[in-house]
């Protein structure tokens, strides 16, 4: 992965922008870069100092240590025991990864997982892959202990490992002439690849050889899981009591759209817009093959900005990662031909994500690594002006 942009450190910006990593504008709050991310800017010098109770031994009991084995893990010495600590790891909180908020679905995942589990081995590489993970991102915030660094590289090995076993079972599975008998494991192992899809990039170690096939995959792998899902009459996704909680896309409340956002886009809009016009002389198969990328990509960008206006807030912004599923199997296809509007695209969904990862510690850095790849492999050597100047102007929003 090409190494990040370089910046002067700011001393006297934002926490935000000091956890991120990027130089702020010093400008808030909230910052330049906080309020286009539509994020929270704290100031340290802002930030209310706590106050002190009347009732010593109340603030003792309210400010409880957490459980040093929970926010400090040391990498067991043998398999077994590892594998224990995994399991209990899950049902006390990494099975929050893949809580859907305002679903309720916090029992289906901290005890009918597990459950389902026992009958399907990917189901149970797919839960000592994540616990792993989340292991590791606990230790991130003990980078200076030379003894921890080491505990958080095993943790992202053995998710690793457990996360090829679980694909690699999973894929078995759906190619299989008797597909999961319960559609719930199926589903349920979709949506976990996903935060282990984020996860694995967060550390560095995407199973792809870089983010946009991992995007692709993970696309293929759910409309497998869907497949196999609505195949069961009396069990259809739509009929899930979890999933009925749910506030329907189209039901979300809308906002406005960030000007900035709503310029690219725009450009994007004309951009494809261009490919019609220039295929006018083109022979008849050509001409077909650019109308349906331009359909495609159509598409795509108008259900994007839909996400944009609407997946907003702690809540809602998980919406947005069904975004890829929604563009359909032709956008998908003009990805994996390099189509350089898809690929646009894709990079404004790659900020999307990004603000998703102030939520969810297994979405921070995607987006931003997303943006980099296709703005550094994919379009470095763009010739269109407007692709560059487009480019540029997404990277400014990370």
């Amino acid at each position: 992965m090409p190494p990040r942009r370089s910046h002067q450190k700011s001393h006297t910006g934002c926490i935000t922008c000091k956890r991120r990593h990027v130089k702020c504008d010093e400008s808030g709050p909230p910052c330049k870069r906080c309020k286009t991310r539509d994020v929270n800017c704290e100031y340290a010098e802002i930030t209310p100092r706590p106050q002190i109770s009347p009732n010593p031994s109340q603030d003792i009991t309210e400010a409880a240590s957490p459980d040093p084995l929970i926010s400090c893990p040391i990498f067991p010495a043998n398999a077994h025991h590892l594998d224990l600590q995994l399991m209990h790891r899950w049902s006390t909180s990494a099975y929050k990864s893949c809580c859907t908020p305002g679903s309720g679905d916090d029992k289906l995942w901290q005890l009918t997982v597990p459950a389902l589990a026992l009958q399907y081995d990917f189901l149970l590489n797919g839960i000592l892959a994540l616990s792993a993970f989340e292991s590791a991102n606990a230790l991130l915030l003990h980078q200076n202990d030379e003894e921890e660094n080491s505990n958080r590289e095993k943790y992202t090995n053995c998710a690793i490992e457990h996360q090829i076993i679980a694909l690699s079972n999973f894929r078995t599975q759906l190619s299989s002439s008797s597909p999961c008998a319960d559609h719930r494991a199926a589903i349920c192992f979709s949506l976990m690849m996903m935060v282990l899809t984020f996860a694995s990039v967060r550390f560095g170690k995407p199973l792809e050889k870089d983010i946009v096939e991992t995007a692709i995959a993970h696309f293929e792998l759910v409309r497998g899981a869907v497949q196999i899902a609505e195949s069961d009459e009396e069990h259809r996704v739509s009929q899930n009591e979890y999933a009925q909680r749910l506030t329907p896309f189209q039901d979300l409340p809308l906002t406005t759209l960030d000007p900035a956002i709503a310029n690219i886009m725009a450009d994007v809009r004309e951009l494809n817009d261009e490919r019609i016009v220039q295929t006018v002389q083109d022979t008849s198969e050509r001409r077909k093959e650019q109308v349906a990328l331009w359909e495609a990509c159509k598409k795509a960008l108008s259900l994007l900005q839909d996400c944009f206006e609407r997946c907003v807030g702690p809540v809602y912004r998980g919406y947005a990662l069904g975004w890829l599923n929604m563009a359909g199997e032709e956008y998908v296809r003009a990805l994996k031909g390099n189509d350089n509007v898809a690929l646009l695209i894709l990079m404004l969904w790659g900020v999307l994500v990004e603000r998703l990862g102030n939520d969810v510690w297994w979405a921070q850095e995607f987006g931003n690594s997303l943006v980099d790849e296709i703005s550094n492999e994919y379009l470095r050597d763009a010739s269109y002006p407007s692709i560059q100047n487009i480019m540029q102007r997404v990277q400014q929003l990370i």
